[in-house]
């Protein structure tokens, strides 16, 4: 690869596929696109576990990271090893959050990341097939469905009317800015088929002779020069090779963008001494402000037909607030199936292959981790610590969250889907301590990491980058991605991640 490209990306997920395909509308514009995993370059050669949007992928296109959920407890922590990253293996939901998230960053000195200024990026992204008016797009990438009340299943519509019967509200639309309680999920695909950013935004622009996207390419580090980013290493073929560029892009999500840094010299002095590398730039908040939603589960063991692989996975959700809590600062889901057959120790307890569970999960945590990167080999996996729970509030709600779970559950219209709850009890639910060692021992993480390489005003100590993503201190190198939202959004993270690649590449093109 000795090349010159004008922009060279890293990472082709929800971002960044967003900012090749964006960017390389202009035909004097030469793109490179680099994945880690493989690129299927039409939904004839993709694999069948990328295009089910009825489940998640968790191993056929994954990094095969750990992360410590809690003190000594390790869990898996599955992200995509594919063009289109996560997009390509998540649970499809296509939810905002909610209009304070944004109004958030702005507020924490990123200008231009207001709701006001975000929305017409959201609606850029997408085609929504069910509704119009000012919160709904029309003719993007990604199109956007609600199950209709016919399409769920039995369990589904039990689900429901047992929120219903706890007094919650229903609303037709999530994307709603006002909306709150049950509502039908709204998800990112055709049918049974995922539509993921390698889908909905690199097949029209493969054609272009100005884009080139190479697949299983790992990058190592970031080549700089007198304060300025000028290329990249890069491992293809087994070789590390040097390509160079105008500008480069890191868009390999919140647990690899920082790696990329710290190999190539930028983070706190201690971190990047660790791993035995020159100091370029002093930024510590590399790697660091780690955020993630935790989830945990009211295992429920079916009748027989209750669950089906054919069936989706989740096709509806409420969302409510906490006691003490933000607007919308907790989901819960109902899983149609969960495959127990995958766990040797729960299969043996359950006795079934599949259960389904209600499950609360934690969307405003208070609680922060941090990735360890400790060697500077390429392929060494960070050290993941999620740190959930460190925070008393998001104790207090998630056992809330469980309680609520827990009478859904009781409720006689899901009561007659299933033959006993497993691993959870009354006497378990009343009690503070049993139940935080309930939730201690079961939680898990809805496979959202944020917050690695946060965007703020340089005199924010913490700050990776600024509002538009570029590297504070570092000429022609910027972060787009998950990495760099300062604070978690309520929702799923994937639409917020295209809405990101669609706001940044606006200022790009305008040289901002």
């Amino acid at each position: 690869m000795t090349a010159q490209y004008d922009h060279i990306i890293v990472g082709a997920g929800s971002s960044g596929a967003v900012l090749a395909a964006r960017l390389s509308e202009d035909p004097e514009t030469g793109v490179l696109l680099l994945e880690a995993g493989p690129d299927y370059a039409s939904i004839e050669q993709t694999p069948d576990d990328i295009l089910n949007a009825y489940w998640v992928s968790l191993q056929d296109h994954d990094w095969g990271f750990k992360a410590e959920a809690v003190k000594d407890r390790t869990i898996d922590y599955a992200r995509g090893k594919v063009t289109g990253g996560s997009s390509a293996v998540n649970g499809v939901v296509a939810i905002r959050g909610v209009p304070a998230d944004y109004d958030e960053w702005a507020e924490l000195g990123n200008e231009g990341w207001e709701f006001e200024n975000c929305l017409p990026y959201f609606n850029k992204l997408e085609d929504d097939q069910d509704l119009g008016g000012d919160f709904h797009g029309k003719g993007g990438p990604i199109p956007v469905r609600r199950w209709k009340d016919d399409e769920l299943t039995p369990l589904q519509q039990s689900f429901r009317q047992a929120v219903l019967d706890q007094g919650y509200p229903y609303h037709e639309d999530f994307n709603d800015p006002g909306s709150t309680g049950i509502s039908p999920m709204a998800q990112n695909r055709e049918g049974r088929t995922r539509i993921s950013t390698a889908i909905g935004y690199l097949t029209g622009a493969r054609a272009r002779l100005n884009l080139t996207i190479r697949g299983e390419c790992l990058a190592n580090r970031v080549i700089i020069e007198d304060g300025r980013a000028i290329g990249l290493e890069v491992e293809s073929g087994g070789e590390l090779q040097t390509v160079y560029g105008d500008n480069i892009i890191l868009s390999a999500g919140a647990i690899q963008s920082p790696p990329i840094l710290l190999r190539s010299g930028i983070g706190s002095a201690e971190d990047v001494a660790a791993i035995g590398v020159d100091q370029v730039q002093e930024l510590p908040g590399v790697g660091h402000n780690l955020i993630e939603h935790p989830m945990a589960y009211v295992f429920c063991v079916p009748k027989d037909g209750v669950c089906d692989m054919a069936n989706p996975l989740f096709q509806s959700m409420l969302r409510y607030t906490a006691d003490g809590g933000e607007e919308n600062d907790m989901q819960i889901y109902a899983a149609n199936h969960f495959v127990v057959s995958d766990l040797p120790e729960m299969h043996e307890i359950f006795g079934v292959d599949m259960a389904f569970a209600i499950a609360p999960g934690l969307q405003r945590p208070n609680s922060r981790g941090r990735l360890h990167v400790e060697s500077d080999d390429l392929h060494a996996a960070p050290r993941i610590e999620l740190n959930f729970f460190d925070d008393e509030q998001d104790k207090a709600r998630m056992r809330e969250g469980m309680r609520i779970a827990w009478d859904i559950a009781q409720s006689p219209a899901i009561a007659e889907h299933y033959e006993r709850i497993e691993l959870l009890d009354q006497a378990t639910i009343d009690d503070d301590d049993a139940l935080d060692k309930y939730i201690w021992d079961t939680a898990a993480q809805i496979f959202h990491p944020v917050g690695t390489a946060k965007m703020g005003p340089a005199s924010d100590p913490d700050a990776v980058v600024d509002a538009h993503g570029r590297v504070h201190g570092i000429d022609g190198l910027r972060v787009v991605d998950a990495s760099i939202m300062p604070n978690i959004v309520r929702a799923n993270t994937n639409l917020t991640c295209i809405m990101i690649g669609e706001r940044i590449t606006d200022w790009i093109k305008a040289g901002e």
